[in-house]
């Protein structure tokens, strides 16, 4: 690594993206690709050519077994994303009949790989993808101290056997591979780093353990080290063939093989891993084609909370008038009602459901819900005269303030056939050091969980949990996209979604001990800064429209050729 080859490598492909807008980059993996086995290279080449030309791969090893369909693999790969990280597993360090007499060890044929990646442009020293974004490749190599029952090698197991070793294979090559790692441990990396290596870094990441002395030729720990030395949040990793994505000791750990068509069921769609939308941390499928799995894609909740005392019938008329031409846009649901429920007035539901409600809803009388399919279709009907020019004004003309709120819808909404459906949401103004890959973060999401497994509560209570904006926006960018001022968001970084049948559902949950675990948790990590809007606020709104979380697919628009 500290050859002149090595040096302009790293020069070179280095600084490329340091400045690259964040926003501008998503992150994929993919491991275990076996390129070599038919069905395998038919789906690589099935990736869409030109859905992924900003992205970044990350290959996990076992391309192949030949340097020959290791390099056509790369290349294939190059040519439909921006840049492709890249490690090797241990299928590329056999030696193939073939190669024998080209290689006289594994090491003579890693540098022979790692020449063809450099022809290919193919990333296998560490870089920035982006602003705040780093890739670091890990080599790898098992241990049979990973075996915690008999940590020693096994002379009978013959794991590998067409590997060439210049050393000692059980003692000494899961050493050298994790010596090339600490020249690249020992730089600093600022923002965050996602790490990855072919080798399970821990014990507890799953694996076939149903074969004797597996656990010998899978990991090594001193992956994890490397990993977690380098401040890694997210661990891509491969060999297990084991589709994986689960927050250990604070750090992600992801696996989305390719493996062969026999460790899948026939109707198995095979996918990439999402774990960068360009704006967040994630471990999310991701279709060949460009598209998100069915249901990915939500809608897009916005609420505007009104502070409207006195507001008489014949003023509620002239809002109802302005909203039904809202009502008619294409791909929104809209609704205007008081705060509490439809049976309930918001004293009511004070005095018998939720005493806090008083206090925590910050004044707030009325509330204009509105769910769209996607942010287009809300800017539309926002940007829309109907909106601007007529609701707006007459909700001026009342109103001493009002602020909004947007996230994705996370719970299905329905009403029918409900005794009082109600929706409670929580805007809250959490601290600067809560990001989606923090430990705390975690923490938030597992309680909210809890939650929706409460026994007895299906089709009674749904909650959700999520960061205000949508998608890749943040919620003063979505502010900005839809012509929005900034203040009307009131510096809400998260929003908690409940949606009940009746107000008696929400009393029950809200005097639970899993909820209070959840409330003991958000107030530990509310904002201490001082603001016009408390850094809680809460508010119950009458149910009253029928929309599912997740968005219709829309067709692709197709080419028409002419002649």
């Amino acid at each position: 690594w500290k050859s002149a080859s090595a040096n302009a490598r790293f020069q070179s492909r280095f600084f490329i993206d340091l400045r690259r807008p964040r926003n501008t980059t998503r992150v994929f993996a993919l491991s275990d690709i076996h390129f070599d086995h038919r069905e395998n290279e038919d789906w690589v080449h099935t990736i869409d050519d030109s859905a992924f030309q900003e992205d970044v791969l990350i290959v996990a090893g076992n391309v192949a077994d030949s340097k020959v369909a290791v390099g056509r693999c790369l290349t294939t790969l190059k040519q439909k994303f921006r840049r492709v990280f890249y490690t090797v597993g241990n299928h590329e360090m056999s030696v193939t009949h073939a190669e024998h007499a080209r290689y006289p060890d594994s090491i003579a044929k890693l540098h022979a790989i790692i020449a063809e990646c450099d022809e290919l442009g193919v990333d296998i020293f560490p870089a920035p993808v982006c602003e705040g974004l780093t890739i670091l490749p890990l080599f790898s190599w098992y241990s049979a101290e990973f075996d915690e029952n008999d940590p020693f090698p096994d002379p009978n197991a013959g794991y590998d056997k067409h590997c060439k070793w210049p050393m000692d294979a059980d003692l000494q090559a899961w050493k050298y591979m994790a010596k090339l790692n600490e020249m690249f441990l020992a730089k600093p990396y600022y923002g965050t780093v996602i790490s990855f290596s072919h080798f399970l870094p821990r014990r507890d990441l799953p694996f076939d353990r149903s074969k004797k002395n597996t656990a010998k030729s899978v990991g090594c720990e001193m992956i994890d080290e490397q990993a977690r030395a380098a401040g890694s949040k997210i661990h891509v990793y491969g060999h297990s063939r084991t589709k994986h994505g689960q927050v250990h000791a604070g750090v992600r750990y992801a696996n989305m093989p390719l493996g062969f068509e026999t460790d899948w069921p026939k109707d198995n769609e095979r996918r990439l891993m999402q774990l960068f939308d360009g704006k967040n941390l994630c471990t999310q499928e991701w279709g060949a084609d460009g598209e998100p799995p069915l249901g990915y894609t939500k809608r897009v909740l916005h609420a505007t909370f009104f502070v409207m005392p006195g507001l008489k019938d014949a003023d509620r008329r002239k809002l109802q008038a302005a909203l039904s031409k809202l009502s008619t846009f294409s791909g929104v649901q809209v609704t205007f009602g008081t705060i509490g429920s439809t049976k309930r007035t918001k004293q009511e539901f004070t005095n018998d459901i939720w005493p806090e409600l008083e206090t925590l809803s910050c004044e707030a009388t009325h509330s204009l819900v509105v769910v769209a399919e996607d942010v287009a279709a809300l800017k539309a009907m926002l940007k829309s005269e109907a909106y601007k020019r007529e609701f707006a004004v007459v909700a001026a003309t009342f109103a001493l303030r009002s602020f909004s709120v947007d996230v994705l819808l996370g719970v299905d909404l329905k009403h029918e056939r409900k005794p009082d459906p109600t929706l409670v949401l929580f805007c809250l103004r959490l601290g600067p050091t809560l990001t989606e890959d923090s430990e705390d973060h975690a923490r938030l999401v597992k309680a909210t969980e809890a939650i929706n497994k409460l026994p007895g509560i299906e089709g009674k209570i749904a909650v959700a949990f999520h960061p205000s904006g949508f998608g890749r926006f943040s919620q003063r960018e979505l502010n900005v996209e839809l012509g929005l001022e900034e203040a009307v968001s009131a510096g809400f970084t998260h929003v908690f979604v409940v949606a009940v049948d009746a107000p008696e559902s929400w009393k029950m949950l809200s005097q639970s001990k899993t909820y209070g675990k959840w409330k003991a948790a958000i107030e530990a990590q509310l904002s201490k800064l001082r603001a016009a809007m408390p850094s809680l606020a809460a508010f119950a709104l009458p149910l009253e429209l029928t929309a599912s979380a997740a968005a219709p697919r829309k067709e692709k628009k197709k080419e028409v050729l002419r002649r």
